[in-house]
């Protein structure tokens, strides 16, 4: 059977959700492994040894986060040759999530066989406008997940595969409508992370669950280093509710992310 290598890139667990999803229901092609991004050193023997190869990432202001930007161009000279298909989730809307990574990927030389959008739960905890659903409140999204999953399968299956977000239109919308703007303040925003010295306990969750180590321990207290990948990870797993993000106060519910047991 052939193999498809999954390298994915999760904050909350919502991208490693519809990765492990779609591997399973590629079942019938592809004998699936994934891997996470953000731990080891070297994934070129996974890369180079896989017959095609799918990255699923989520979007933040239609451009695929720092991590998963800076694997593709640590490997760039192995992608050329490879299939490659692109899974981007979103909680609404990016453009072209997918499309933007698509097209970087063909100037490498990557072919790619399949791009697709998914709308996954909100994990912005800390931001008031956007609502926080746990548990039972989430079944009506993943619903609508799941069945676009199975036609994105199903499309492959009758090698009418999707392409998501990589027409000239998505690209404008995603380019105008967001990313322009938001990597004009990536780095800035990179620095927002707040921890409330009033709230905080010193327990250290933030510093060892950070993807990219962000957040060190000094004097028994977690200090970020002002190089935050914006997954909201720390914000959404600590205990007191004492860090914020992009809001002006720490979250009053957090996102516990899903739980495949009760799927």
């Amino acid at each position: 059977m052939k193999t498809l290598n999954i390298f994915y890139f999760s904050g909350t667990g919502n991208t490693r959700y519809i990765a492990e999803m779609l591997g399973e229901k590629l079942g019938w092609l592809y004998e699936s492994s994934l891997f996470d991004i953000t731990e080891t050193a070297n994934y070129s023997r996974e890369i180079t040894s896989a017959d095609c190869i799918m990255l699923a990432y989520p979007i933040y202001g239609s451009a695929p986060p720092i991590p998963m930007r800076s694997f593709i161009d640590y490997y760039s000279s192995l992608f050329h040759g490879k299939k490659v298909m692109v899974v981007a989730t979103q909680y609404f809307f990016s453009g072209d999530g997918a499309g933007y990574v698509a097209s970087l990927l063909e100037k490498y030389g990557a072919e790619i066989v399949a791009a697709e959008h998914f709308n996954m739960p909100n994990n912005l905890s800390d931001m008031k406008i956007l609502s926080v659903r746990n548990g039972s409140k989430l079944d009506r999204r993943l619903a609508k997940t799941e069945k676009r999953a199975d036609a994105f399968v199903g499309r492959i299956e009758r090698a009418k595969p999707v392409f998501r977000g990589c027409n000239a239109f998505s690209q404008f919308i995603g380019y105008f409508s967001q990313r322009l703007w938001w990597m004009t303040g990536e780095e800035r925003k990179r620095k927002k992370l707040k921890i409330e010295p009033s709230r905080c306990i010193g327990c250290g969750l933030c510093a060892k669950c950070c993807p990219v180590g962000n957040i060190v321990m000094k004097d028994g207290k977690p200090t970020p280093l002002g190089s935050c990948v914006l997954c909201y990870r720390c914000v959404n797993l600590c205990p007191e509710k004492a860090i914020r993000l992009f809001g002006k106060r720490p979250p009053k519910a957090q996102y516990k992310g899903i739980n495949k047991s009760d799927r």
